[in-house]
């Protein structure tokens, strides 16, 4: 659809006045720092109202909602889209606790804050709705293929632009090369015009900051446009998930069958009969024929009638048939249910398969492995850089830095995983993380902004000095030198604590990064830093929608994370629970499961409690 050039192109007078009338309505101002505190004041009235009412106190239960629908109607008054926003949730937790007051007894005055005004503007889904729109209508030369060197095939792609630059400006529709080449008309060839409404739909979304919606930014865009005819058949599959019993497994025991027999021809391109492996989601919508499995029914599953030559030609195709054993798994595997036994069926098959086999390995094997994608990572990174290595028990030491900078980074790194031991309990006998952790030692600013670009596919914010990564396969930080070629303890420790916390399971970003920021700040409060966390904490906060905002994703990623800063720092006040937490899930325990039992509720509860005193540092 888009072949990338520069310069740009006037706007016809008829798209320019579609575009404007499109919009109207759409885009919404932010809610002041004042609306967002009242916000804040009905949501502690509410909270105090439930609780009371929880306790059967509801007489007092009645004056804080009085209070509570009081701030509400004063906020409704404002007729505002963006309030009515901001105060949507607020609104349908009055009308629950009105419902329970009334029903004992309680009068109480009419509200006039009961419309939500969040039903007549939805928002633009990029998954839903822009997605499919590229897939139809650029997708023969840009998902597909990478015609004029732009890749759509993924959200991650299209973010990252073409040769000459980004083709979509978050925040700014009129100023996105795609919005200008579709106006132009000059785009997209041969794959059929962008209607109004989807021009419309597309700008909305580049309008609203052209954010991802969905589980996976590397999923493959067709696996958010799912074939009509299979959707039009009725025989959708759902992805089940797998209990950990089942004698053969997907991840473990199929997927590399899959990679090695069936990727060339049903991979990401071009899929033969519109039939992909990618990802486990695209193996379960089929292809031309239909769906491929019938769970529990073996005998009736395409995919294994086709294995076994009982239904056209035997796959693989032109290929030695899979062996009696391979088949048989297949069936035991499709008798089970076709259950999933990865952490993300969107994530392509050769990620679920290395995952799967890194969750499998000992402490010394994924050590090794380890060292070789520390090579490969740093290719990527700075390939025209050699770099220097230095190993220890629980970190890998990289960077083109002098031997003598290296080895100081790696004596910090072992000092701050010794003080970690003694701070999270985790006996000496014990890696900290399995696997060792691998530390990127940068001097330059621009060499660790290489590590957004071409490794992580973002950018990443002018303020960080490092941050970590973690999953059970490739576990790094990263480290950047001060003026005078030092990593500071608290910097180090951050990274090391980052990766250890999320190493513990399934674990909230928010918690893991929180966590490493508190240790931080444990290490030297007056880092500036962590000064500079401390002195924004208030200001955020006001400026946010919700006092829940860095657990939803809404928030800037640095914003987020000194939010979740605050948030653990104030968890750790009481210490024997934040330990008892720490406790838990070292032994396994889930973090939704764990994390009750040692607060006593939810991290909403908390929340609650936390952004009460945040409100009064904010004003």
């Amino acid at each position: 659809m888009f072949l990338p050039r520069r310069g740009k192109l006037m706007l016809g007078v008829a798209a320019a006045v579609f575009y404007l009338t499109s919009l109207t309505g759409l885009a919404m101002a932010a809610p002041t720092a004042e609306e967002r505190v009242q916000a804040r004041t009905v949501e502690a009235a509410l909270k105090k109202a439930g609780n009371l009412c929880r306790s059967k106190k509801y007489a007092e239960a009645a004056e804080a909602f009085k209070d509570a629908q009081q701030g509400l109607d004063q906020l409704a008054a404002k007729n505002s889209r963006e309030v009515a926003t901001l105060t949507a949730g607020l609104t349908k937790q009055s009308a629950k606790i009105r419902e329970q007051l009334e029903a004992e007894g309680i009068k109480l005055p009419p509200a006039k804050a009961t419309a939500d005004k969040t039903e007549k503007m939805p928002g633009v889904s990029f998954t839903r709705e822009i997605a499919p729109i590229l897939v139809a209508r650029c997708g023969a030369c840009h998902v597909q293929r990478n015609r004029g060197e732009l890749s759509m095939a993924t959200y991650v792609a299209l973010s990252r632009g073409s040769k000459d630059g980004a083709v979509i400006m978050p925040g700014d529709a009129k100023g996105s090369r795609m919005v200008e080449l579709i106006e132009s008309g000059d785009m997209p060839r041969g794959g059929g015009k962008v209607a109004p409404e989807e021009l419309g739909l597309i700008s909305a979304w580049i309008n609203a900051g052209a954010k991802f919606d969905g589980t996976d930014s590397a999923a493959p865009l067709t696996s958010f446009s799912p074939s009509k005819k299979n959707d039009d058949k009725g025989d959708k599959l759902n992805v089940v998930t797998a209990t950990g019993k089942e004698e053969v497994q997907f991840a473990r025991d199929l997927g590399a069958i899959f990679l090695t027999h069936c990727f060339e021809c049903h991979g990401q391109r071009n899929p033969r009969n519109n039939f992909s492996v990618e990802t486990f989601n695209r193996l379960l919508r089929g292809g031309d024929g239909g769906v491929v499995l019938a769970p529990g029914k073996p005998d009736e599953s395409l995919l294994v009638k086709k294995l076994r030559g009982m239904a056209g030609e035997r796959m693989p195709l032109n290929l030695p048939p899979l062996g009696a054993d391979e088949i048989a798994k297949f069936e035991k595997w499709i008798a089970s249910g076709a259950k999933f036994d990865g952490s993300d069926p969107g994530s392509p098959l050769q990620e679920i398969v290395d995952l799967s086999a890194a969750e499998r390995a000992t402490h010394a094997e994924l050590s090794e492995r380890r060292v070789e994608l520390a090579a490969k990572n740093w290719r990527l990174i700075l390939p025209d850089s050699k770099p220097q290595q230095e190993e220890a028990a629980d970190v890998l030491v990289y960077g083109s830095v002098s031997p003598e900078l290296l080895a100081g980074v790696t004596r910090t790194a072992e000092e701050q995983v010794a003080k970690l031991r003694k701070q999270f309990k985790v006996p000496v006998d014990r890696p900290l993380i399995k696997g060792r952790l691998t530390l990127y030692v940068f001097e330059k600013r621009y060499d660790y902004g290489e590590v957004g670009t071409m490794l992580e596919h973002r950018e990443l914010p002018a303020v960080w000095r490092g941050h970590w990564h973690y999953n059970p396969l490739d576990a790094y930080g990263c480290v950047l030198l001060d003026s005078e070629g030092h990593a500071s303890p608290g910097l180090v420790a951050q990274q090391i604590a980052g990766a250890y916390v999320a190493s513990l399971g399934k674990i909230p970003r928010w918690f893991a990064e929180g966590s490493a920021r508190a240790v931080a700040a444990a290490v030297n409060r007056k880092d500036p830093r962590v000064v500079a966390w401390d002195e924004n904490v208030a200001r955020i906060y006001t400026a946010s929608e919700r006092p829940d905002s860095f657990l939803t994703g809404n928030l800037p990623p640095e914003e987020a994370d000194i939010l979740s800063y605050s948030f653990v720092k104030f968890l750790k006040t009481s210490n024997s629970r934040y330990d008892a937490l720490m406790a838990a899930l070292a032994s396994g325990t889930s973090f939704a499961e764990a994390f009750p039992k040692a607060y006593g509720g939810s991290p909403t509860d908390q929340i609650a409690i936390w952004s009460s005193r945040a409100v009064k540092r904010a004003r």
